[in-house]
């Protein structure tokens, strides 16, 4: 069990951030704690229950699917878990579980992701062009995956809630009612908008060291997990944030966005002449583009908790204009 010294090393300086990170928004004490809470049973239930199927026999290397490693039937326990993450995470959460719960499956893929390798260690075996075509082609689908266990405890809270009948306190919805053609406009802008600000921004905020390149103006070495994390949680945070605050939609749009863009710009790069000259140019350790470096595992939960915490705070912050203490 000698991995979960590093491990436990991470969660509690996570959890430190996150605290005095939320205080910053006058969050009350037992608010914050509530959401560590969604967080921790996400972290136990897919992340501590989940490592053992996902675990590479190399400690070093990434947690993908490509690798094989992982099973199906791995898979399946695995958004099993998801599933049960977003139930527990409801229920520790009680009366906010609706609100808080969905933080729980997309917190524990992120702190697999945060153990997992980077994409370095899948480039160090399939380095030649025709095995990074058939790398990133297999990747591009693969975010489907880790964005489903999110999904599936965005579904176990939402029934969970259902059943238990909680309150929910999204103030930005106040009474149900059908979508009108309007809103499903403003739903197509903020997926529309979301992929822009992931296109133009992933590279400012999730970026290393860079190199000038004659052909393509400059080339960007390899991401750590941390600058990922950071960078991909900004990014969609500002979309999510966005999409509430100027078009009152949910962040569901704005993950639709983000991986469409994901999906849309490995499936672009695959066979591409930029992917032929990176490959005969310069070292698997360096990128046309960051979002090139990121793993479907890293990409995956920190858009889902960006998006759904940059919705939270556009509510937060409407709620305070309106009742102003």
């Amino acid at each position: 069990m000698e991995w979960l010294y590093p491990i436990s090393l991470r969660v509690i300086a996570a959890v430190v951030l996150i605290y005095f990170g939320l205080g910053l928004f006058n969050v009350e004490w037992l608010l914050r704690v509530r959401i560590l809470a969604a967080l921790a049973a996400g972290a136990l239930i897919v992340a501590a229950a989940g490592y053992t199927r996902v675990r590479p026999d190399c400690p070093l290397d990434a947690i993908s699917l490509f690798t094989g490693e992982i099973s199906v039937i791995s898979s399946v326990i695995l958004i099993g878990l998801g599933f049960a993450a977003g139930i527990i995470g409801t229920l520790v959460t009680y009366p906010l579980g609706r609100g808080l719960g969905p933080f729980a499956a997309p917190a524990g893929v992120a702190t697999l992701a945060m153990t997992s390798g980077g994409f370095r260690q899948l480039l160090l075996i399939h380095h030649t062009l025709d095995q990074r075509n058939a790398l990133y082609a297999s990747l591009r689908w693969e975010l489907l995956f880790w964005l489903a266990i999110c999904a599936a405890g965005y579904l176990g809270s939402y029934l969970t809630s259902k059943l238990i009948d909680t309150k929910a306190a999204d103030t930005g919805k106040t009474t149900k009612t059908k979508k009108s053609l309007n809103d499903w406009t403003n739903c197509g802008i903020a997926a529309v908008a979301a992929a822009a600000i992931v296109y133009f921004t992933i590279g400012i905020f999730v970026q290393d060291i860079r190199q000038i390149d004659e052909n393509m103006g400059f080339v960007v070495g390899h991401p750590g997990n941390r600058q990922i994390a950071f960078g991909v949680f900004v990014v969609l945070g500002i979309a999510g944030f966005a999409a509430k605050y100027l078009l009152e939609t949910h962040f569901i749009p704005v993950l639709v966005g983000a991986a469409a863009i994901y999906i849309g710009m490995f499936s672009k790069f695959i066979a591409s002449d930029t992917l032929a000259y990176m490959v005969k140019t310069w070292p698997i350790d360096f990128f046309p583009n960051s979002i090139y470096g990121i793993l479907p595992v890293q990409f995956a939960p920190f858009a889902v908790l960006g998006a759904m915490t940059g919705y939270w705070i556009s509510v937060y912050l409407k709620q305070q204009a309106e009742h102003p203490e």
